[in-house]
């Protein structure tokens, strides 16, 4: 039952879909490009955030290991 009502919400949203594509027409590409455009510039903006924390929370472990984070002794 649960296959057949995700089945049913599917194929709502691929009518849906085609009723936007006959009424849009023309423009509809260009509205599809800028939807995809958008969430790939979110997905990259998210992604950058992911890479700059990881970054500083292994810089202190690297320097650790490095040498520079230990106080030098005579």
């Amino acid at each position: 039952m649960k296959i057949f009502i995700r089945y049913l919400v599917f194929l709502g949203l691929a009518f849906l879909a085609i009723i936007l594509g006959v009424v849009l027409g023309d423009y509809g590409p260009w509205y599809l490009s800028w939807l995809l455009g958008t969430g790939l510039m979110v997905l990259v903006a998210a992604l950058g955030g992911v890479l700059y924390e990881a970054q500083e929370e292994a810089q202190p472990h690297a320097e650790l290991h490095s040498g520079q984070g230990k106080s030098p002794t005579a």
